[in-house]
């Protein structure tokens, strides 16, 4: 698939440890991160470890994947992905930072020079990889092409309340709030079932333009708030772009997790 480029990403130097063990989950917690900060690829292969970095889509030539982390290339380009370096003193991963260095990626803020003859990009976390390419191009025929939440989240709200659950999406969420009725004041919906953004098609020969400021938009939007629960803010701010987006069934695009 000459047409087609892959985009994915991991940031963070070390695996995050829990900074308190008080029960058998946090010590197993420990223990993982520990194992994994210390042993080669290899050898995590062979116990039985889960990479961070996956396997890269089965049939696409161009798939790229970032990191700041320069200990990854060996495995990054094992697993079939060129190796793209972004400098970055982040020293963790799951963190706020390395959350939203994540959005440049997710978001088509990167350098696009190299992605310019392409004429579809699909950014897929690295824990939401899949190898449905094909049939991600022939759905997708707006111009975005994504998945709704597997779970049914008929309003912003019920993303907002998920998202308190965990600390780096909780700590700017007034802010985000206050962002939210402030759009709501200005004729934007509540309303809109939430979409999960794990997996994301853009085809750039279609509607490149409006593609680029929608992304612009939302990545702007999660620097300004701090906050890199990025389907908050696309549920909201994708609302005038709709014209472009086509939302589908999380079961209709498999990825290799399921989820």
């Amino acid at each position: 698939m000459k047409n087609v480029a892959v985009l994915s990403c991991w940031f963070g130097h070390k695996f995050n440890k829990p900074l308190k063990i008080n029960s058998l989950i946090t010590c197993k917690q420990w223990l993982y991160a520990t194992i994994k900060n210390l042993l080669s690829y290899r050898i995590l292969d062979v116990l039985g470890f889960i990479s961070i970095i996956p396997q890269a889509p089965q049939g696409v030539g161009s798939c790229y994947f970032y990191s700041n982390n320069k200990r990854l290339k060996t495995e990054v380009q094992f697993k079939g992905w060129h190796f793209c370096f972004v400098e970055s003193d982040i020293n963790n991963g799951e963190s706020i930072a390395s959350s939203l260095l994540a959005k440049k990626v997710k978001f088509l803020q990167i350098d696009d020079a190299n992605f310019s003859h392409f004429e579809h990009l699909i950014y897929m976390d690295s824990r939401r990889v899949t190898d449905e390419i094909t049939h991600i191009i022939e759905k997708n025929q707006k111009g975005v092409l994504l998945r709704y939440e597997a779970k049914l989240k008929p309003s912003i709200w019920h993303e907002v309340e998920e998202a308190k659950g965990q600390e780096r999406y909780a700590k700017h969420m007034d802010k985000t709030i206050d962002f939210i009725h402030t759009k709501l004041q200005k004729g934007y919906c509540a309303n809109n079932r939430v979409m999960n953004t794990g997996i994301l098609a853009y085809a750039m020969n279609a509607q490149g333009s409006e593609i680029k400021a929608l992304c612009n938009e939302v990545y702007n939007a999660c620097i300004q708030l701090k906050q890199p629960e990025c389907q908050i803010l696309w549920c909201l701010l994708s609302q005038p772009y709709s014209d472009i987006i086509q939302a589908v069934e999380s079961s209709e695009i498999k990825s290799r997790s399921g989820l």
